[in-house]
């Protein structure tokens, strides 16, 4: 697999009817400069390894807020259920390359485009209630968000995620749900020292759990 090919045009995986979503991971990234310089890029290296297990992500590299907010257009257009967001963060706000954007504004950029998706986010601090509450108040029919809760190696995080796709997929490729999310992330956030704060649909509210092995 080469690297150039997660830059060419991308095909989506089709659905049956608009109403459907896709069993597929749709990647959004951001990060510094330095990371840039560096080609540290977690999301690519994991569209890479879905690729290599027969999946089909989409993966996007943006550095703006305008641009974020184009391409939640092109996530939500896609029906892909996964979102996986790959980015510097922390309590109160997820950053992209150029601009900060609070959980409020990323709230209203997704508004209305997480309806039967699940939502994961690598980003150091981004798994708490705040953002989790924020995020589901403006998508009342978001399923679930699993997000880094704390600060993150790069190495690791890298690890982390492309385990955690890999075994998902491996016990059932066409779906996911919270309790198997939780099954496949304990041992992987013991293993890094990387706790996971997950976010559940019950009975119209938010149940909040964090994932430390």
């Amino acid at each position: 697999m080469r690297l150039a090919e997660l830059f060419e045009p991308q095909q989506p995986t089709p659905r049956k009817s608009k109403a459907d979503t896709v069993a597929q991971v749709f990647i959004i990234e951001s990060l510094e400069l330095v990371d840039e310089n560096k080609e540290r890029r977690e999301g690519a290296v994991l569209a890479s390894v879905l690729k290599m297990c027969g999946k089909n992500p989409l993966y996007y590299y943006i550095r703006t807020k305008a641009e974020l907010e184009h391409i939640a257009k092109e996530f939500e257009a896609s029906g892909y259920r996964y979102l996986h967001i790959s980015c510097h963060g922390g309590v109160g706000t997820l950053e992209t390359t150029l601009d900060s954007v609070t959980y409020q504004e990323f709230a209203t950029i997704f508004k209305g485009k997480l309806k039967d998706r699940r939502l994961f986010v690598s980003a150091c601090s981004a798994g708490n209630e705040l953002f989790a509450e924020v995020v589901g108040g403006k998508n009342k029919e978001l399923i679930s968000i699993a997000a880094s809760a704390t600060d993150i190696r790069f190495d690791h995080a890298v690890a982390f995620w492309t385990s955690f796709y890999v075994k998902t997929f491996s016990l059932n490729a066409k779906s996911m749900n919270s309790a198997r999310i939780a099954e496949v992330a304990r041992p992987l956030a013991a293993l890094f020292a990387a706790p996971l704060h997950l976010s559940k649909r019950a009975n119209g509210a938010w149940v909040h759990e964090v994932i430390d092995g």
